[in-house]
């Protein structure tokens, strides 16, 4: 059995949209860590630096150093770049999960498309970033602001802080091994890493760990305004499908050499193209969903974003 303790933390490199909520809420039941940290760095912020015009609440959550983690952290778990957990704690075990780095993207699509201004409210002039996701999947796509979430996302996180993946932009093909093999060395380093499309992903780490880990879904976007539910069959047209494989080609590549070890023999297209179905029908399946029942809430943002218009 692992143990970790104040100052020896076990850290979870959560890659956005990974499925990693789930998967924080078990290795807290299970570990049940005395310092718990969870927040972000600046590893997808791209070019942005502006952070003293976040509110308290979203400032709080930004780790700009390795110094400004707890030193006596038992469980870090957050969208917090390996480059600053390594700072930190350079002995420490990390692990991590990958996704379909196609399906990794529409999440975060979605993801976007189901905030409001009330729900940005905190993030001041880097709201900004998430109102692209308000824009059809292609444009979403094609706009350098959110280049960290739609450009080879995977990639970024586990290889910043490198001069081959620019801020505000997207990384050019003849930088793409560079950045992969910065990438994959990170990955490598690691003490567990896997597939979420590995059925028995969770059942695997808790193996590795030595301790039983409740295999639970959260953060599962149930909801979707009427406004910003999108029509998958005109949205993953010829061209936006090309362009969605062009942003996360290089994630494709860690996603591969990652199912190479956990899932080897098996047919790795038809397993991502079997993710991406069940995603696209497990969102057209939740446009049935009723909004969530916050009466006081729902009222104070219905005010909100009626005055922001």
């Amino acid at each position: 059995m692992r143990e970790y303790g104040p100052g020896n933390p076990l850290v979870f490199s959560h890659i956005p949209k990974t499925a990693g909520t789930s998967l924080i809420a078990a290795l807290k039941e299970a570990l049940q860590p005395a310092v718990f940290v969870q927040g972000m760095d600046q590893s997808l912020a791209g070019g942005y630096d502006d952070f003293d015009a976040f509110d308290a609440t979203a400032r709080d959550m930004m780790y700009l150093s390795p110094t400004e983690i707890p030193a006596d952290a038992t469980l870090v778990a957050g969208h917090i770049g390996p480059a600053t957990t390594l700072g930190r704690f350079p002995d420490a075990d990390h692990i991590t999960v990958l996704r379909n780095p196609e399906v990794r993207v529409i999440s975060q699509w979605m993801h976007g498309r189901a905030l409001t201004e009330f729900d940005i409210r905190h993030w001041g002039v880097g709201a900004e970033a998430f109102r692209i996701g308000w824009r059809p999947l292609h444009g979403y796509l094609e706009h350098t602001l959110t280049a960290t979430n739609t450009d080879n996302t995977i990639a970024r996180f586990l290889a910043w802080p490198n001069d081959a993946m620019p801020g505000n932009d997207f990384i050019a093909e003849s930088d793409d091994d560079t950045v992969f093999e910065a990438a994959r060395a990170r990955l490598d380093a690691m003490a567990h890493v896997d597939v979420v499309e590995n059925t028995s992903f969770m059942a695997d780490l808790a193996t590795w760990l030595g301790h039983p880990l409740s295999d639970t879904r959260l953060n599962e976007r149930a909801y979707i305004p009427k406004k910003m539910r999108p029509d998958f069959a005109a949205e993953l047209d010829p061209a936006t499908t090309e362009l969605l494989a062009h942003r996360t080609r290089i994630d494709r590549r860690l996603w591969q050499h990652v199912a190479d070890q956990v899932l080897p023999g098996q047919d790795h297209q038809a397993i991502l193209d079997a993710a991406l179905a069940k995603a696209i029908d497990r969102y057209v399946e939740s446009y049935k969903n009723p909004p969530p029942s916050r009466p006081v809430r729902n009222a104070v943002a219905f005010v909100y974003n009626t005055w922001k218009r």
